[in-house]
């Protein structure tokens, strides 16, 4: 008697723990405890903007061809550094004539400023500290901290 009492309730208990977590997410059907009410979605930037769907796409297009083109000036070795500059500024130049005949600076700006505002509003994630040093060029050569390409100081010349 005192042993199928044990065994009813060790089988009472093992069904108790095997349907825990199913009476668990039907109680609760949000994970993680406790959130917050989700806002309610915002229209895209590029719709704050006046910026058709297609028009974005086309954008993401010429930028998508521009990044092409400079990997194949970066790559072309009959080029000095200096020509690989000068090339790319032009395709950069180019696209930006390219990309306002499809979006007007007035667009552009109504979209950066949205995209901003987004941005400030839900901070990065922490994580590594950001470089503060120079950088890298088009072609991943290192561009040291202060370039008057990128708007330093004049280097000194002895």
């Amino acid at each position: 008697m005192n042993n199928c009492r044990t065994l009813t309730a060790a089988a009472v208990f093992l069904v108790l723990l095997l349907a825990a977590p199913a009476i668990a997410q039907t109680a609760n059907p949000q994970r993680g405890g406790m959130r917050m009410p989700k806002a309610p979605r915002q229209e895209p930037c590029r719709q704050e903007a006046g910026i058709s769907k297609s028009a974005m796409e086309q954008r993401r297009q010429i930028e998508q061809n521009t990044r092409a083109e400079i990997q194949s000036v970066c790559n072309d070795p009959a080029l000095t550094p200096q020509q690989k500059r000068e090339k790319i500024r032009q395709l950069h130049q180019q696209a930006r004539q390219q990309i306002e005949g499809v979006i007007t600076p007035q667009q552009q700006e109504a979209l950066k400023a949205c995209q901003q505002q987004r941005a400030a509003a839900h901070p990065p994630r922490t994580g590594p500290a950001i470089h503060s040093g120079g950088g890298r060029g088009p072609c991943g050569e290192t561009i040291p901290k202060s370039n008057p390409t990128r708007g330093g100081p004049e280097p000194q010349q002895p």
